[in-house]
């Protein structure tokens, strides 16, 4: 298991290589990425009479993690289904991407995705699933917004990464609390007494809800789904099919186990899914993008996959598993039979496409095929877990029924209305006729028909692969067996409902178009969306153009006054006692006159140069503290900053406003020295106040050890490069990056303004009377030049030209416009 998610991430490293070289070649060097996921089918086949697998891996042993995989029946079989769908779509885009595209990123992007994938779903350690989690949502990310040149895919890039991180934030929550109260971060150890004892029980839950419902595109979280959807259509086949939307179906399934047995659980996931599945067939019905309408129908088939994940009985989790695999099936080659439809005719408008059945008939036959069994047509699969899905919902109430079957026949008509491309006159854009599909085009498509229509014809197999998945889901008891005909029952009288009330909305479209226009209402999830993305856009506009762009004093002023007030709040909220433990020896007191007469001779200089030399005596006095209290290498590193910091005040000169530029009313003396000396003196009783409640020193373990466990006798050097390596080579990274960024501003060359200037700058502030959150006209006039600039997000984002910063809004807004 292990090799099975860390390969993938192996052959990412290879293939951001191979692929400068070997063009779209790559694609089958990445299918087998997916080799160890495929090898997992050896042992899934075992299940569920053999015992799960188990890998342990030392993590961090000193808090007791480790990096444990977990490979249960329903943990292999999401495994092996990863594996299949990804070395299908890798194979897939070899013949769907341009030749101009990057295929070395592309390749690299879906193993990493992959891996991320995998990693999730067999990973029995709560911290590592929440590393994974978050992996599939910077992947995820980087895949919809690959052709990152169009606005379309950054939009729906965001989209899906703020709702997945939203997600992503709870299940870390939930990951701690559930830690905390159960007594373990392994999944399989912890003690669901203690949990369900907890108070945390119901927090904990209610965080995973919320992860699993944004990843899994459950009302009112299902916004950036359909937007995703500008990815190329091999990531919407891996990504939208088999793998990263059933996240939060997986986390359903696995964390119902542990909160199954609190009423709200299915109170909370029941309703919500049967709404996002009946929604989502609604919406599905209207669109008139091909993609589009499969990522509604994805929605919609995610809410099904919810309600009977929900239900926490071993009737709906046997029929929920049964229903993924289909799902998986069918969903990924409909996805490809589209791709072939857009490269081959250019679009995926259903209104200009008709009568492809004529150019493509292999197509035809294999997106019929498809789409009967996502209809729940026999003898597909999709009809038998249909019929298990009805039979769930009937025992929970009738109420479930209904619902359910306004949803599936809301299915059957959108299905209908995916097939109308191939019926009719041909029609399609350009003069020329299209070409059939290649043959390498249509191969990956082959296999999950297959699959779709062995489920149905041959409902033993699905029931196989489902009962892999019993014992970690614990269903062995429910004794129903998969077929085709089980004789009249209720849920055959409803799927007949089904197919009479889709075949009349069908019949009656254009009736019920014109009814979903005269309902669409004025807003919805998208417009929510863009509406708290544009306030908030334009509120920090302005709380930035209030608080930022001031002089170094304005600005020092709220950075100490911020500072004061934390300490302040520590300090009244805990207060602890503290005493001066240091030895007032004669160097000491010298080094305090030092650092004082420093400090007042800035506040007396009357020149630039003076000041800058006397601030370095606090500096280089505080290296000489740091040598009296036997820290050589903390007064190096104090002596480098130092040295670099007057170094760049002398640079910087020529842009300074003078000493005396900048005058200050007496008043403003007296507020700057009790903000100075309240958050000097606050800081410090916080310092000494803190040092009583620390560890133990640990200096004495580095002088016992640094021989022994270092192999040095320089202390200093074994604490550095051996027992504080990684911190030291943050350090040095630090040092790195701001060394360059300084480079950068030195490089820049652009003049800056006089100290005259500066202060007429900030005197003439126009947003100095503006107050921290903007009136409706300040609003208006920010998101009228934010939209000008580029900068604000829009259902319709545009290019954002080259950034010109805040200067032509402030002008704008204090009414004194002009010339950039």
């Amino acid at each position: 298991m292990t090799l099975a998610v860390l390969f993938p991430f192996l052959m990412a490293a290879i293939v951001a290589w191979a692929g400068l070289h070997l063009g779209r070649r790559a694609g089958y060097l990445a299918a087998l990425g997916f080799l160890p996921a495929l090898l997992l089918a050896v042992p899934l086949s075992g299940m569920p009479a053999a015992e799960p697998l188990y890998e342990r891996w030392p993590w961090v042993p000193t808090l007791g993690l480790d990096l444990a995989f977990r490979g249960d029946g329903f943990s292999l079989l999401f495994a092996v289904l990863i594996g299949v769908i990804g070395t299908l779509a890798s194979l897939y885009s070899v013949s769907y991407l341009s030749s101009k595209e990057r295929f070395a990123r592309f390749y690299a992007y879906l193993l990493l995705f992959g891996g991320s994938m995998l990693g999730l779903v067999l990973s029995d350690n709560l911290i590592a699933l929440f590393g994974f989690w978050e992996m599939t949502s910077i992947t995820s990310f980087l895949l919809i917004g690959l052709w990152h040149a169009r606005a379309a895919a950054r939009d729906g890039a965001i989209k899906a990464f703020l709702v997945s991180a939203m997600g992503g934030l709870g299940l870390l929550a939930a990951a701690a609390l559930i830690g905390a109260a159960g007594g373990s971060y392994n999944l399989s150890e912890i003690d669901l007494a203690a949990l369900q004892a907890s108070p945390l029980f119901v927090p904990a839950m209610l965080l995973t809800l919320l992860a699993a419902f944004t990843k899994s595109a459950q009302l009112p979280f299902h916004l950036w789904l359909p937007t995703a959807m500008e990815a190329p259509t091999p990531v919407s086949a891996f990504l939208h099919s088999a793998t990263m939307v059933k996240a939060g179906v997986f986390l359903v399934a696995k964390f119902g186990l542990l909160f199954a047995g609190h009423p709200l659980w299915s109170a909370i996931i029941v309703p919500l899914g049967l709404a996002t599945m009946t929604w989502g067939s609604y919406l599905a019905l209207r669109q008139t993008d091909l993609k589009a309408l499969l990522a509604f129908s994805t929605i919609s088939q995610l809410g099904l996959l919810m309600s009977l994940y929900g239900l926490a009985d071993p009737e709906g989790r046997f029929s929920a598993t049964t229903h993924l695999l289909n799902h998986a099936a069918f969903k990924a080659a409909l996805f490809f039979v589209v791709g072939i439809i857009d490269h081959e005719t250019g679009t995926r408008e259903i209104p200009k496409l008709s009568g492809l059945r004529r150019v493509f008939p292999v197509t035809f036959v294999l997106a019929l095929l498809a789409a009967l069994s996502m209809a729940g047509i026999p003898p597909l699969g999709g009809f038998v877990s249909k019929e298990l899905f009805y039979e769930a919902m009937l025992h929970h109430g009738v109420p479930f029924l209904l619902v359910a079957v306004v949803g599936s026949a809301l299915t059957l008509a959108y299905t209908v209305r995916f097939m109308s491309v191939f019926s009719g006159r041909l029609e399609h854009p350009g003069d020329q006729r299209p070409e059939r599909p290649t043959d390498a085009i249509l191969a990956p498509i082959i296999p999950l028909v297959g699959a779709a229509v062995l489920f149905g014809v041959w409902p033993a197999s699905a029931e196989r692969l489902t009962r892999t998945a019993e014992n970690a889901l614990q269903f062995s008891e429910h004794g129903a067996h998969l077929s085709l005909w089980h004789g009249i029952t209720p849920a055959l009288i409803a799927t007949l409902v089904t197919w009479a009330i889709g075949a009349f909305v069908w019949w009656r479209r254009d009736e019920f178009a014109a009814m979903q226009r005269r309902l669409t209402p004025g807003w919805n999830a998208n417009t929510a969306y863009y509406g708290l993305r544009e306030w908030l856009d334009i509120t920090a506009t302005a709380v930035i153009l209030r608080t930022q762009g001031l002089a170094l004093p304005s600005q020092l002023r709220f950075s100490l006054i911020a500072a004061g007030l934390i300490v302040a709040f520590v300090l009244l909220r805990a207060p602890q006692p503290f005493a001066l433990d240091f030895d007032f020896s004669l160097s000491l007191l010298l080094i305090v006159t030092l650092l004082i007469a420093g400090a007042v001779g800035v506040l007396l200089a009357r020149n630039r140069l003076t000041a800058v030399l006397l601030m370095g005596l606090t500096g280089f006095g505080t290296a000489a503290a740091f040598l009296a209290f036997r820290a050589p290498d903390l007064a190096l590193t104090q002596m480098v900053i130092e040295t670099v910091t007057v170094i760049l005040f002398l640079l910087a000169f020529r842009y300074l406003p003078g000493v005396r530029d900048l005058p200050r009313t007496r008043a403003q003396y007296v507020t700057d020295l009790t903000i100075a000396a309240a958050a000097g003196l606050g800081t410090m009783v916080f310092v000494l106040a803190s040092q009583p409640s620390l560890a133990d020193k640990i200096s004495p373990y580095h002088l016992a050890y640094s021989y022994k466990g270092g192999g040095g006798n320089n202390v200093v050097n074994v604490t550095l490069v051996d027992f504080r390596g990684f911190d030291t080579l943050g350090e040095i990274i630090v040092v790195g990056m701001v060394s360059l960024a300084v480079l950068a501003l030195v490089r820049v060359g652009k003049r800056g303004q006089t100290g005259s200037n500066s202060q007429q700058a900030e005197a003439a502030d126009p947003t100095s009377n503006m107050a921290l959150i903007p009136t409706r006209q300040e609003r208006e006039r920010i998101r009228q030049l934010l939209i000008e600039q580029g900068t604000l997000s829009s259902p319709e984002p545009q290019t954002p030209p080259r950034q010109r910063g805040f200067s032509r809004i402030r002008q704008n807004l204090s009414g004194n416009g002009g010339p950039e």
